[in-house]
């Protein structure tokens, strides 16, 4: 079968608006470059509908306009390579994910091994971010909550008491599952958002893991959060103001 027979034939099982990437398509190295031309034949026809760079769609005319890939399907495909996991979102997205704001944001952050640029994929236009850590798949989850911890004074309309408990609610569930590998990657971050995490793991009753975190900080710094006492009664001793 001929790559354009292979190439049809995958598009044909395609949902409308399913992005479609080089990686759905199972040809080997040495076929890239005539499965890159098959597509771009096709996107020319309009059998796809090219969104970005390797990156198509199967289009459909709807009463509201053409079918497009979800955010959502954009995002992961952004942050996929191969079947592995390079990145995921952070950013004001992730901020409205935990519900920590309603606020929908106008462009996707996020976060990779190695710094990129801005770019446009579509009409999403995405910002990525390197890291602090050199991440696993496994680790995305309490990558996310140490984001939501560093970036926690440009949560817009931010209800301080409710994101803190949010916050509290999430890092109780990673803690009990893998306290050690949260704390090895806040060791990453910088100071404050270790300093709010090792007040926040100290609230929930895991003193000895706080005091690993209390550890790595100057104990002559202060941290300007706008936390006030009463919703975090220890930010004192962790020079929170």
């Amino acid at each position: 079968m001929s790559i354009m027979q292979q190439v049809r034939e995958r598009i044909e099982q395609a949902q409308p608006g399913q992005l479609l990437t080089y990686a759905d398509f199972q040809v080997n190295d040495s076929q890239l470059e005539a499965l890159a031309a098959a597509l771009s034949r096709l996107a020319k026809q309009g059998v796809v509908n090219r969104l970005a760079k390797g990156r198509y769609y199967k289009p459909k005319e709807t009463v509201f306009g053409k079918v497009r890939p979800s955010e959502r399907e954009i995002i992961k495909s952004l942050s996929t390579s191969k079947g592995e996991v390079k990145g995921y979102e952070s950013g004001l997205g992730l901020y409205n994910q935990l519900g920590l704001t309603t606020q929908v944001p106008q462009e996707v952050t996020l976060m990779t091994r190695k710094q990129r640029r801005v770019a446009n994929v579509g009409k999403t236009k995405v910002r990525y971010v390197q890291s602090p850590t050199n991440f696993k798949e496994s680790d995305i989850d309490k990558l996310q909550v140490l984001d939501a911890l560093r970036g926690y004074k440009k949560i817009p309309d931010r209800n301080s008491e409710k994101t803190i408990l949010i916050l509290l609610k999430y890092i109780k569930e990673l803690a009990e599952r893998d306290m050690d590998r949260l704390i090895e990657l806040a060791l990453d971050y910088n100071p404050a958002t270790r300093a709010l995490l090792g007040a926040l793991l100290e609230r929930l009753g895991f003193t000895e893991e706080a005091d690993r975190l209390r550890q790595s900080l100057n104990p002559l710094t202060k941290y300007k959060l706008g936390i006030s006492e009463s919703i975090l009664h220890n930010r004192k001793d962790w020079n929170i103001i």
